[in-house]
């Protein structure tokens, strides 16, 4: 196995990851592995915010929010953080060749256009155009101090080709926030050993129209504080 650990990874990160990897672990104890992963990269997050009154938008994909995104959010709350959530129902296709995944539903909450810390999280970053293209739909509208592309597992080379598609004034402001690297790929493109393939199969998902039908407690919660004019 062809994988690396990062400077911020504990034995107990080491065994949620391996929890990820094991195909034969259930979508329940999968699903709890993510959300602990979670905190603790939001704990290395908020340590790294040394100006704790910069607002922070935390960006995610839907299969991302109830667990590891949801554990991000707490880890930097609990931390003293004013943080806004934004979360994309991607698309993955390929046409002409070429991986693309467009959004075709989105939830922003009012503060996300104010953040000067912005946070991409996502389960695993093998190939880049999910992170591409979420994170170009948001800085068409913020103009943040610092990026973090935050995953508990990320392909070697994923930091360059990301860097590759964006100008160097704004990758001048990436930071890399991770557990583990791993180097090879299968044919799909799923790492290995990655996170056991697609991450929202692992979660009981069908398939990805079933994904993009589905609506995350962490949106509902936020969504319904907002309605009564409470924020967090």
């Amino acid at each position: 196995m062809n994988r690396q650990f990062s400077d911020y990874t504990t034995e107990i990160e080491k065994a949620n990851l391996s929890l990820l990897a094991d195909k034969a672990t259930d979508s329940t104890t999968y699903s709890h592995a993510l959300y602990e992963l979670g905190r603790e990269l939001g704990r290395v997050l908020a340590e790294q915010v040394n100006d704790k009154k910069k607002s922070v938008c935390v960006a995610c994909s839907v299969e991302d929010a109830d667990y590891l995104t949801t554990g991000v959010i707490e880890s930097l709350t609990s931390a003293s953080l004013e943080v806004s959530l934004a979360c994309f129902w991607n698309q993955r296709q390929r046409q002409h060749g070429l991986s693309m995944a467009p959004i075709v539903r989105k939830y922003r909450e009012p503060n996300v256009d104010h953040a000067k810390i912005l946070i991409m999280v996502k389960s695993v970053i093998s190939g880049t155009y999910v992170v591409k293209t979420n994170l170009t739909h948001l800085i068409q509208t913020l103009q943040p101090d610092n990026i973090f592309v935050v995953a508990p597992v990320i392909h070697k080379e994923a930091p360059h080709k990301l860097s590759q598609e964006f100008p160097q004034s704004i990758t001048n402001k990436f930071h890399y926030v991770y557990f583990a690297t791993d180097t090879e790929k299968q044919a799909n493109g799923d790492l290995i050993p990655g996170v056991g393939s697609h991450v929202y199969q692992r979660l009981g998902f069908k398939d990805q129209a079933d994904k993009n039908k589905f609506t995350p407690k962490l949106v509902k919660s936020r969504s319904a504080l907002l309605k009564t004019g409470v924020t967090r």
